[in-house]
């Protein structure tokens, strides 16, 4: 593809970065990308030592970082020990308005703030995967050599950095069903560095036929009666190879409007990348603001705002409890 940015951070992907969020946003939410810039996208504050912080009455239920991790990236990490931190950054990725306004307002935010990426189709659901796609473009393209892992998100999506962090350094978060005699509980950890693409799994789900549905699938577009195994477009985790691999599958594959389907389902599928499943990725929103301490992605609940929820996660002196099955409920 030729050159189809309008719009590219300063110095994008020029320092080495452990982990990149991508988050998906349209031109006019200007106030979803700033309610997460002063919240959990704020990484200078709400980085790794604040791990320590949220779950310091559960040690010994959670296997911390592994060292052999800690060595493999240490050219992504500074500090040590509880003080250790990540080079992360957040970016926003949006299409074009055609509201002149719109378009001036983006580009002033831009010069502000320095985090947005705006590709030159027309913003709307139907262009969700073709924003998707030019995102991987430019990933592949700026960010092959100097970033170790890429998270995408919608800004709709409360993301708890210090927890994806501490999973891709080998530790684990206390979400399964533990006792006393097993603190632990039923725990895996990471020791991948390449191949991975994790999130929340979709496996079995059929195309909606009828008309009238948001969801609408035309045979002639997806003539087959089952998806592909795909992980929930609203965040999701992926090692830069993958990146680079469902880029280049995109390329051969014919688009389908549903983002998900498409990026993590049918050019997964080409790319050979398995789609994997880890409960901490949470497509749906919880009342009980601990569910945002303990998992990695949640929507937020309706009446509930982003700096509310943000205001009980940075509330360290709140000790929520080990077992939170019934929380997901």
């Amino acid at each position: 593809m030729d050159d189809t940015d309008i719009i590219i951070p300063r110095g994008f992907c020029e320092e080495k970065t452990f982990l990149l969020i991508v988050i998906e946003s349209t031109v006019d939410n200007f106030l979803s990308r700033q309610y997460i810039r002063e919240t959990w996208g704020n990484t200078s504050s709400f980085n790794y030592p604040v791990f320590q912080k949220l779950h310091a009455h559960l040690r010994g239920a959670y296997y911390p970082p592994l060292t052999s991790r800690i060595q493999h990236y240490a050219e992504y990490l500074t500090g040590e020990d509880d003080d250790l931190r990540a080079s992360v950054r957040v970016v926003f990725i949006t299409g074009r308005s055609k509201n002149v306004q719109s378009s001036r307002q983006l580009q002033m935010e831009a010069d502000r703030y320095n985090d947005i990426i705006q590709e030159g189709f027309i913003d709307s659901y139907n262009n969700l995967t073709l924003k998707s796609v030019l995102a991987l473009k430019q990933l592949n393209n700026r960010c092959s050599k100097t970033t170790a892992y890429v998270f995408k998100a919608d800004d709709d999506t409360f993301v708890n950095v210090p927890n994806v962090v501490h999973i891709l350094l080998g530790g684990t978060v206390p979400v399964f069903k533990a006792s006393k005699k097993n603190p632990i509980g039923d725990q895996s950890r990471l020791t991948a560095t390449s191949g991975l693409m994790v999130g929340r799994k979709r496996d079995g789900e059929k195309p909606i036929r009828a008309v009238n549905s948001k969801f609408y699938m035309p045979d002639y577009i997806f003539p087959n009666t089952t998806f592909p195994a795909c992980l929930s477009g609203g965040g999701y985790l992926m090692s830069m190879d993958v990146v680079q691999r469902l880029y280049v599958a995109a390329i051969r594959t014919k688009i389908v409007h549903m983002e998900d389907v498409y990026v993590t389902g049918l050019c997964a599928q080409r790319a050979r990348v398995i789609p994997t499943h880890n409960p901490l990725f949470l497509i749906f929103s919880s009342t009980n603001l601990c569910t945002y301490k303990n998992s990695i992605t949640l929507l937020l609940p309706q009446g509930i705002s982003m700096h509310m929820v943000w205001d009980f996660v940075s509330n360290y002196t709140i000790e929520c409890p080990l077992n939170l099955k019934l929380m997901y409920k």
